[in-house]
């Protein structure tokens, strides 16, 4: 079947076009809307600013289509293959892409807000400035992906794979990142603030700048991280291990501490007004110039500490 036909089938009513082949069958501005095609092959085909809102398209094959500015809302796109596809500015609010394949797909300006990718494959995809506001994530592969500027606010996702991804002024308000791996990730002026990332692994992440104001990290993994200027107002560090983390002019006002790791950490000029450093490993810690007002220090473990003075702790 080629384009010509399945649109004069499409116009005189039929819907279900299961498992046929399209590839790099020229679609562009076509009404789709509620068309089937489940399993279809549509490799490399162009459906540019096409109308396929409300579309199946379960484990359809679209590698390499160009989507772009398509019109995707509410599609089912659950197994789908779509790698290295071209969805720049397409709206999939809503989309079902349960277990999708969008590895090295591109996806700028995409809208994904709602959007459904529990488990998908979004390994060095191209998600810069995206929209994925309260989209579910859960168990997502984005290994090495581009989320530059996105929008996860509200997002969940838990136990995601964002290994060396790109969040850098990323707005992750409310996220729920608990459990994800984000080792050497770039959150650098990523926007955090009241994030979830409980029992998350971010050795040696980037999160210089970034706002953690108000944050859970409860038992993260912070070994080697910069927080340089990073605000962590109020944020649970309970149980943190932040061994040689850098927190150099970092804000801690009001954060909780207890039981956390700061062996070796760099606390050069950091804010810890109202803290409570009682329970908490600063072993080899440097404080030099911090602000330690009203902080409680009386079982604190600061043996061989830089002090704000610049003297050693014995």
């Amino acid at each position: 079947m080629d384009a010509k036909e399945l649109l004069r089938r499409y116009t005189a009513g039929e819907r279900d076009f299961h498992t046929v082949d399209l590839g790099g069958a020229y679609l562009r501005e076509a009404n789709l809307s509620s068309v089937a095609m489940r399993k279809a092959s549509l490799v490399a085909a162009n459906l540019s600013s096409a109308d396929l809102v409300g579309a199946d398209l379960s484990g359809a094959n679209l590698s390499q289509a160009n989507l772009s500015g398509s019109h995707l809302s509410g599609t089912h796109l659950n197994g789908a293959i779509l790698t290295e596809a071209d969805l720049t500015e397409a709206d999939l609010s809503g989309t079902n892409l349960f277990l999708a394949d969008l590895r090295r797909a591109v996806l700028t300006e995409a809208e994904l807000a709602g959007a459904h990718l529990h488990g998908a494959r979004l390994e060095g995809a191209c998600l810069n400035r995206v929209s994925l506001c309260r989209a579910d994530l859960r168990g997502a592969h984005l290994e090495q992906a581009n989320l530059a500027g996105a929008n996860l606010c509200r997002a969940n996702l838990t136990q995601v794979n964002l290994g060396r991804a790109d969040l850098s002024g990323a707005n992750c308000e409310r996220v729920d990142l608990s459990g994800a791996n984000l080792v050497e990730a770039d959150l650098s002026w990523a926007n955090l603030e009241g994030a979830n990332l409980s029992n998350a692994n971010l050795y040696q992440v980037n999160l210089n700048g970034a706002n953690l104001t108000g944050a859970n990290l409860h038992r993260a993994n912070l070994i080697d991280s910069k927080l340089t200027l990073a605000g962590l107002r109020g944020a649970n560090l309970e149980g943190a291990e932040l061994t040689r983390a850098t927190l150099t002019e970092a804000d801690l006002s009001w954060s909780h501490l207890d039981g956390a790791n700061l062996s070796g950490a760099r606390l050069r000029k950091a804010t810890l007004v109202d803290v409570n450093l009682g329970s908490v490993i600063l072993r080899g810690a440097d404080l030099m110039g911090a602000k330690l007002d009203s902080v409680n220090t009386p079982s604190a473990d600061l043996s061989w500490a830089v002090m704000p003075n610049g003297t050693v702790h014995p």
